[in-house]
């Protein structure tokens, strides 16, 4: 990509967020979020119970002033995975996919990142990309993990592009699924409506909730919307001050994410659902192009969250770029 692209490319993501930030409520969720707590109701109980899978074992370490809360699932000395969720999830969302990573000698943790799910929220701490990434740095150090291969949704893959760039000693490699951070040429859904001030990550009620399940995703989205919006309704609306400022946050980093990709030295694979109505497919090939090692993978007629919308399909496309790289043996 040329260096006029990467300006044009910049360039889109200052307008949307510019655009974004002088419409959204972000005094009222200031004051709101100040007396944030989290709530002890279904979702929460649910949670609990999604942690007694087998083998799946919950844990917690302090990282930065956060409790960060993870699944470990599996031991052994291959490379581990790590999954890393997306805006406004959890570590929940991954639930589909991960019998299918894991592997005799595979281990996989999934975390819940500092300020969503388990995992703390601290009012006046910044969750730009570049913040999130330290801390995965940390929390990588603190299990005493070697190089692992860090897997991403939306905005964690944003999160998981910057840790590569700026900690290459914790990653041997790296899939970007539907991932945030670059923005696209072709604008889609949701930064249409973010341009007019208007966030559908963030519902305040539940027709917005259902909104939600319908924009993010494709296959089966009348049945995410039935079964999920429901689970999920009063959590979201509950949340909805905090996630303001984290949105906010996300759109204000120290340095955006196309000027770091040409320091990724790892493997990436760019994976992404084609009829994606948050992130469209155009930004994947940003992604590509812009990475120095990537491959682009598309999934037909899948949406933003393969994991939750294929995740037989999603996870065979994740070992093969594991197998073609050598990933599980370390040797990258």
């Amino acid at each position: 990509m040329t260096e006029i692209s990467l300006k044009s490319t910049l360039g889109a993501l200052e307008h949307i967020s510019d655009a974004y930030l002088k419409r959204a409520p972000l005094e009222q969720a200031r004051a709101t979020a100040s007396q944030w707590r989290p709530r002890n109701g279904l979702w929460q109980k649910s949670q609990k119970l999604a942690g007694h899978l087998p083998g799946l074992s919950l844990d917690c370490v302090s990282v930065d002033g956060h409790e960060l809360h993870y699944w470990r699932l599996g031991s052994g000395n291959g490379t581990p995975i790590v999954l890393v969720h997306g805006f406004g999830a959890s570590k929940e969302n991954w639930i589909s996919l991960i019998p299918a990573l894991a592997g005799r000698n595979q281990p996989v943790l999934v975390l819940d990142l500092p300020g969503f799910g388990a995992s703390g929220y601290r009012y006046g701490a910044r969750y730009t990309y570049l913040h999130q990434a330290q801390r995965l740095a940390h929390w990588s150090r603190k299990l005493d993990l070697p190089p692992a291969h860090w897997v991403g949704s939306s905005m964690g893959g944003a999160i998981c592009a910057t840790l590569a760039a700026r900690h290459p000693e914790s990653v041997a490699a790296i899939t970007l699924m539907n991932a945030a951070g670059v923005g696209s040429t072709q604008p889609s859904a949701l930064e249409e409506e973010l341009l007019k001030g208007k966030n559908p990550l963030i519902p305040e009620n539940s027709a917005e909730v259902q909104r939600l399940f319908r924009m993010t995703t494709h296959r089966g989205s009348r049945i995410f919307s039935r079964l999920m919006a429901p689970a999920l309704r009063r959590e979201m609306i509950h949340r909805a001050p905090v996630n303001q400022l984290l949105f906010a946050d996300m759109l204000q980093p120290e340095i955006r994410v196309p000027e770091l990709l040409a320091q990724v030295t790892a493997p990436a694979q760019v994976l992404w659902g084609a009829r994606d109505q948050v992130v469209d497919l155009s930004g994947g090939k940003v992604y590509a192009k812009l990475l120095p090692r990537a491959r682009l993978d598309i999934l037909a007629d899948i949406g933003h969250l393969p994991m939750l919308e294929a995740p037989l399909q999603t996870a065979r496309r994740i070992r093969a770029f594991r197998r073609e790289h050598r990933v599980a043996t370390h040797q990258v």
